[in-house]
Parts: structure tokens; sequence; C-alpha cells
């Protein structure tokens, strides 16, 4: 059976909200799935298993999350040096706010420190801004669902530098260009 670890950090729930839907998505495509909290483990589990998603919300302007920043620290002490990652099949969700410069940048950040430890990136990151909905929610179970057929081979692979944009998120919330639109000239986000 594929073995897939979710490691996630949060502060409000929804990046947690996220890892739970991928792990749904995961569960769904016939995988083992098991979540950790990132303030509490250590990266050297995630050689135990054969595909890896990782999660935080961006902080402020573009900056890794405080429980995340540890694990990401541990990553590059453990994982890094030996590349130790290589062979595992890895993507990448963050949580983001269009408020900020930076939209979502702990995505990049996480993708960088997955390659830098030996990890292919199989498929585009995930960006979920503010909170979940009904539609990021479907989305996100079949993003998880896509993640195992790519690591099993069944669907081709994205490419990992195809970063999400505005408008992409505002599909994966379910926000039509005329209602982002209109959200615009409201000074809504």
């Amino acid at each position: 059976m594929t073995r897939i670890a979710i490691v996630f950090a949060t502060s409000g729930g929804n990046t947690l909200e996220t890892a739970r839907m991928a792990a749904v998505g995961c569960t769904d495509a016939g995988a083992e799935v098991a979540l950790y909290n990132a303030a509490a483990f250590s990266p050297s589990v995630l050689l135990e298993h054969d595909g890896i998603l990782i999660g935080e919300p961006t902080w402020g302007d573009g900056a890794h999350h405080a429980d995340f920043a540890r694990f990401d620290a541990a990553m590059a002490e453990v994982l890094a040096p030996g590349r130790l990652l290589a062979g595992k099949g890895a993507a990448a969700f963050v949580g983001c706010d269009r408020a900020y410069r930076n939209f979502g940048r702990a995505l990049e950040l996480i993708e960088g420190r997955l390659i830098e430890c030996g990890a292919q990136v199989l498929q585009q990151g995930l960006k979920i801004e503010l909170k979940h909905n009904p539609t990021s929610r479907e989305y996100t179970k079949r993003w998880g669902r896509d993640f195992v057929a790519r690591l099993r081979g069944e669907l081709e692979r994205q490419d990992h530098t195809a970063r999400m944009g505005r408008a992409d998120v505002d599909r994966v919330m379910g926000i039509s260009k005329t209602e982002r639109e209109n959200r615009d000239l409201q000074g809504l986000y």
C-alpha cells in the first residue's frame, strides 16, 4: 500500500483542515495516510513514507509559520545534506491572503526545501485563501487523489514551477471573474 505523510503547521485551523481534506483524497485513492503536526515531529519519519505532503499558513509577508520554522530547520539539518528524500514524491499546500504582497510565498519555501532534500515535487502546490468553503474542500480532496495517482505513475507529473496565481486560487475557492472584480471594486479580499 502507498504510504503518505502529511505534515502541517496551523494557527487558526485552516491549514489543518486542508491537511485533513487532502488526507481524505489520498485515502479515497487507496493510500495509507499519517497526519503529523510539524511543531512536534522529527523529519526523519518522512523516510518511512512513499509520498510527502507538507503545508503551513503563509506567515506575514511570506515567512514560515513559527511552528513550521523549527521543522524546516530540522529538514535542512537532517535530510538535505544527503538528499535523503531522493525517490520520494512530494507536494506542498499553504494558506494565504491576497492582502499580502508575497501571496502564498510559503509554498515556494516548502517546495525549495523538499527539492533541496532530494524529493521530486510531483504536482502544482495548493493555495487556500483565508478559509475553506465547499468548493475548496472538494478541490483539496481531488488534489490529494491526484497526488496519489501521480505518485503511482497513473497521472502525468506537473511542473512544480507552475505556481498558483491569484486567478488559480479564485478557481479553487469557487470565485468567478465577475465576483472577483466586484470584490476588488468594494475593497474586499
